[in-house]
């Protein structure tokens, strides 16, 4: 008998984290942010703030899709971990429905929104 762990697809996709000219370190986040997918998003980013800290993080939040309370406690979660590295988490860019979402919740300063297109919008 053959056994196996299903491991389903992940819903949430964290591009590498790239350096930019002016010192601060860019993650895009696309599909959705919720409790299924929190803790991959806080083991990522523990991850860039042993790496990179104190170096800033912008977040491009531009591609992604569904963003749940779940997913907001874990970007200020994520924030948190990053402020106490000493650093400065930021996200300037998000889709139109997580702006929403940030502004309804009282987040959209918070987490330092800055406007809705991305710095470096994907090819067509």
């Amino acid at each position: 008998m053959t056994s196996f762990d299903y491991q389903p697809a992940r819903r949430l996709h964290i591009e590498d984290p790239k350096p930019a000219p002016d010192g601060s370190i860019h993650v895009g986040l696309s599909g959705e942010l919720d409790g299924e997918e929190s803790e991959f998003l806080r083991a990522t980013m523990a991850e860039v703030v042993t790496r990179f800290a104190p170096a800033p993080v912008l977040i491009d939040a531009s591609r992604l899709d569904f963003l749940d309370s779940a997913g907001i406690r874990s970007l200020l979660s994520c924030r948190r971990m990053i402020e106490e590295a000493g650093s400065r988490m930021s996200m300037p860019w998000v889709s139109a429905d997580v702006r929403q979402v940030l502004e309804i919740t009282g987040l959209f300063q918070i987490l330092r929104v800055e406007q809705a297109e991305p710095a470096f919008p994907s090819p067509s």
